[in-house]
């Protein structure tokens, strides 16, 4: 019985491909949210909650948030590349360090932080944050071949 496969030849289906560039897109979005600032004067995305979920402050927030937007927007760019066969030598391992930064992410803002915060805990809005986040892992293992081959 044939499968139908994407138009690469590679056996990469639709649905990964789908699923890869919409990852992508979620890693560069937020990677461009560290950098911007809020009303506040503060920058903004996810990686800035996951750092103020630690309790980090001043100076060295900022450089970890901007540290860990550009570590979003260099893994979004890899991850196109590699989706659309540009091979460059080190796409695979820096796909794998991302990896292991993005389980940091989920135990930091998905386990951590929903534990401090008892009473401000929604079920249904903390599963949907959740579920992207696996999304994400599970899109990146997929795409790294040091995990999933």
């Amino acid at each position: 019985m044939n499968r139908i496969k994407s138009g690469s030849g590679s056996g990469f289906g639709i649905g990964s491909f789908i699923l890869n560039i919409a990852v992508a897109i979620y890693l560069i979005a937020n990677g461009i949210l560290g950098f911007s600032t809020n009303w506040r004067g503060q920058h903004g995305g996810e990686f800035r909650t996951m750092i103020d979920a630690i309790g980090i402050t001043g100076d060295l927030a900022n450089i970890l948030t901007i540290v860990l937007s550009v570590c979003a927007l260099a893994a979004g760019a890899f991850l196109l590349l590699q989706l659309f066969k540009v091979v460059t030598p080190i796409t695979d391992l820096l796909l794998f360090v991302f990896v292991i930064v993005w389980v940091v992410f989920i135990v930091i803002i998905d386990i951590i932080n929903p534990l401090q915060n008892q009473n401000k805990f929604e079920l249904l809005p903390y599963l949907l944050q959740l579920s992207s986040h696996l999304m994400v892992l599970g899109a990146l293992i997929s795409s790294t071949k040091r995990i999933s081959r």
